[in-house]
C-alpha cells in the first residue's frame, strides 16, 4: 500500500449538503489519536462541536480523486474570536476515511471483503489453499490440492440468521514488459442480504485480527477492506498506515500455531466472536501488543484475563449444601437481600480463589500437557503465581524475595500468558485432534503433540516448559524463608 496523497476539494456535513467549504485532506504522520486531518477554508454555520468538546460528525467530500466520507470526525482547532479575519480556518480530525462514495453511519452493506497479514497460512494444508506445498505442513495427510481449473472451496461460518463469514484463497496478476507475476493470498468476506452496518463489520474484523494475533504470536490488523452497499455501491476503507503484522508474514518464522485444518471453522468462528464480546478483558490480555508495558503490570492484566475466563466457564456452579444452609439461616433471621448477596459473593470467592482458578484452567491443557508446561505438581506454579499477583496488586513482599527475582517474574508472566491464549482457543473449540489421547493439547507420552512447532506461540511454550522444574524449587525456597522467619 502506497502513501496517501493529500487531496483538495469541497467538504460538507452529512446533514447540511448546501453548506460546502473548500478543504485540504491529509494523513497525519506519527502516532496520533486520529489518523486523518481536514483543514477547511472557513467554518460551518452553527458549528456542531467546539475544540476540546468531542461531538463526532460525518463529513462528505468531492475531490478530483473522487468522493470521500470521513467518519468519526470532530473539530480539533477553530478560529479565535479575538482576531478579526476575512476567512477563518478550521481543522477537523477523523478516525476513518471511506473512498468511493458518500454514506452515513447507518448505511447497510451487503458485503465486506478484507485481509489480515499472513492469512494464506491460516488456510493450512487443505484443498482451500491453491498453491502451498503440502510437505511444509505437519498436516499433509489432510492436503487435497484442487485440480487445474477447479474452483477452490471456501470455508463458511454462519454468524447469525443473516450474517455469514467466508474464507478462501485469492490471487492477483501483474503484467509487465519483462515479467508476469502472479501473487497469492486469502480474504475474509462478510455477507448479509439484509445489510449490516460498518460498526458491526469493524467489530468482526477486529475480533478476527485478535484471533490471528494469538495464533501467530504477533500483533495483527485487518486491512484493505472493500465495502459493497445493498445498492451495489462499492467503497474502500482507506488504510492510514501499513497494517500491523505485515512483517510476520515475511519473516522466516511464519507458521501459525494452528490452522483451519485443525478446527471446525463453522462452529469455531462464532464461538470466538462470542468470547471477544463476552470476555474483552481476557482477549485483550492474550493478544500480543507492541508496547512497553512493565512485565509486572502485564502479569496483573493477564491474571485478570484468566480470572474473567474462569468466571465465564465456572461461575454458574451451584453452592454447596452447607453454603446454601448458611444463606437460608441469614434469611430466616431477617438479614436483608443486599447483605445476603454480598455474603454469597464472598463464599464463591473464598471457595474459588485465584490459585484454584489457575489450577482448573491448567486442566484444559490435559494432565500431561499441563505438567510438561508448568511442572509437577501444577499446584506449585499456581500457588506462586497467585502469590505474585497478590503481592503486586496489594504491595506486600513475597516470601523468599521472589518478587525481586527477574526470571521468576518473567516466567510467571510468560506461563500465565500462554495458558490464557491456549485456554481461549480451547474454549472456542480447538482440541488438537492430532493428539493420540483426547484432551492433551501439547504433550503426551513424552513427546510433543503440536503440529506447528515452527510457530512463535510454540516457541514461547517451549521456553516456559524448559523452566518447568523451577517452580518446585522456588516454592521450597519460599517455604524455607517462611520457616526461618517463624523460628527467628
Amino acid at each position: 500500500m502506497g502513501a496517501f496523497d493529500p487531496v483538495i476539494g469541497l467538504w460538507w456535513r452529512a446533514d447540511r449538503p448546501d453548506e460546502r467549504l473548500p478543504g485540504y485532506l491529509e494523513q497525519r504522520s506519527g502516532r496520533r489519536a486520529s489518523p486523518w486531518r481536514l483543514t477547511l477554508h472557513g467554518q460551518f454555520d452553527d458549528a456542531p462541536s467546539t475544540p476540546g468538546l468531542v461531538q463526532y460528525q460525518t463529513l462528505f467530500g468531492e475531490t478530483p480523486s473522487g468522493p470521500f466520507t470521513l467518519t468519526g470526525a470532530s473539530l480539533s482547532s477553530g478560529p479565535s474570536g479575538l482576531h478579526s479575519v476575512a476567512v477563518k480556518e478550521t481543522i477537523w480530525s477523523a478516525w476513518q476515511l471511506l473512498q468511493g462514495g458518500h454514506v452515513d453511519d447507518q448505511q447497510p452493506y451487503g458485503e465486506a471483503v478484507f485481509e489480515i497479514p499472513g492469512l494464506l497460512h491460516w488456510l493450512g494444508p487443505t484443498g482451500l489453499n491453491v498453491h502451498m506445498q503440502a510437505e511444509v505442513h505437519a498436516g499433509e495427510g489432510r492436503w487435497d490440492r484442487p485440480a487445474d481449473g477447479e474452483e477452490p472451496r471456501r470455508l463458511e461460518s454462519k454468524l447469525d440468521d443473516d450474517l455469514r463469514l467466508t474464507l478462501g484463497p485469492s490471487s492477483s496478476h501483474k503484467f509487465g514488459r519483462d515479467s508476469d507475476l502472479k501473487t497469492y493470498g486469502a480474504t475474509y468476506a462478510v455477507t448479509s442480504a439484509a445489510g449490516v452496518r460498518l460498526e458491526v463489520l469493524t467489530r468482526v474484523s477486529a475480533a478476527l485480527a485478535d484471533l490471528h494475533a494469538i495464533v501467530t504470536g504477533a500483533p495483527m490488523q485487518a486491512y484493505n477492506m472493500r465495502l459493497v452497499t445493498t445498492g451495489e455501491q462499492v467503497l474502500t476503507v482507506v488504510d492510514a498506515s501499513r497494517p500491523v503484522g505485515r512483517r510476520w508474514s515475511r519473516s522466516g518464522l511464519r507458521d501459525p500455531f494452528l490452522d483451519t485444518a485443525e478446527i471446525d471453522f463453522e462452529s469455531f468462528i462464532p464461538r470466538w466472536l462470542g468470547l471477544c464480546q463476552d470476555l474483552p478483558v481476557a482477549v485483550a490480555a492474550a493478544v500480543p501488543r507492541n508496547d512497553r508495558q512493565f512485565v509486572q503490570s502485564k502479569f496483573i492484566d493477564t491474571c485478570n484475563g484468566l480470572e474473567a475466563l474462569a468466571a465465564h466457564k465456572w461461575d454458574d456452579a451451584p453452592l454447596s449444601d452447607q453454603e446454601e444452609g448458611l444463606l437460608k439461616t441469614l434469611k430466616d433471621v431477617g438479614v436483608n437481600r443486599d447483605l445476603r448477596d454480598a455474603v454469597k459473593l464472598t463464599l464463591r470467592m473464598r471457595r474459588f480463589p485465584l490459585q484454584k482458578k489457575l489450577e482448573r484452567l491448567a486442566e484444559v491443557l490435559g494432565e500431561q500437557s499441563a505438567q510438561w508446561l508448568l511442572g509437577h505438581p501444577v499446584s506449585a506454579w499456581a500457588e506462586l503465581s497467585a502469590s505474585l499477583r497478590n503481592s503486586l496488586a496489594h504491595g506486600f513482599a513475597m516470601k523468599g524475595g521472589l518478587g525481586d527475582d527477574d526470571l521468576f517474574v518473567i516466567l510467571a508472566q510468560q506461563a500465565a500468558h500462554q495458558l490464557l491464549s491456549l485456554a481461549l482457543l480451547q474454549e472456542a473449540g480447538y482440541n488438537n485432534e492430532r493428539s493420540p489421547k483426547p484432551g492433551e493439547l501439547l504433550w503426551q507420552s513424552g513427546r510433543s503433540n503440536a503440529g506447528h512447532p515452527n510457530s512463535v506461540l510454540f516457541d514461547n511454550l517451549e521456553f516456559v516448559a524448559f523452566h518447568a522444574d523451577r517452580w518446585r524449587g522456588w516454592k521450597a525456597a519460599a517455604s524455607d524463608s517462611s520457616s526461618s522467619a517463624g523460628t527467628a
